[in-house]
């Protein structure tokens, strides 16, 4: 056939010898899986370049964290020392409140024990005073001599009763 002699021809003239076909239809075949194949390797690494990226953002990302973790459960832990130092604090306070309270008490009542104490008095010096009054008078009626008393009193001084003490 005239077709494939000239093709022979022209095999030789471009490429020096003869050439298959046949052959080269099944590497061309081969070459595209071949180039695909070289693409998916290509794409491959850059994945899993880019993979170790994100992993060490994500072992960056994790100490981070774990730092913030320590400094917050520090703080937290400071946070709960104040707390407790204050509870202290204010139960201390309260007691001394307490204290303060019943001490005030405790001084209230012994100011009233000391009024009641001086009342107790006051009316047995009035008392006294009385009998005292009652003894001069009588002393008077019977005619013997009475003495003034040294100092004269002002009218204002009986009106008191602590007058005389």
């Amino acid at each position: 056939c005239v077709c494939t002699v000239r093709c022979e021809q022209m095999m030789m003239m471009k490429f020096g010898k003869l050439v298959d076909v046949e052959a080269v239809q099944t590497l061309s075949g081969s070459r595209m899986l071949e180039e695909m194949r070289q693409e998916g390797r290509i794409r491959e690494a850059e994945y899993t370049q880019e993979l170790r990226v994100w992993q060490e953002k994500v072992v960056v990302a994790r100490q981070a964290l774990t730092e913030v973790t320590r400094e917050h459960t520090e703080r937290l832990k400071a946070l709960n020392s104040l707390l407790r130092q204050q509870k202290e604090l204010e139960e201390k306070l309260n007691a001394r409140h307490r204290k303060m309270g019943t001490q005030f008490q405790g001084h209230r009542q012994a100011e009233e024990e000391e009024r009641q104490r001086l009342q107790q008095l006051i009316q047995s010096q009035m008392g006294e005073m009385e009998s005292l009054r009652q003894e001069i008078r009588v002393l008077s009626r019977k005619g013997g001599p009475v003495l003034p008393p040294a100092q004269p009193c002002s009218p204002r001084a009986h009106s008191h009763p602590l007058a005389f003490i």
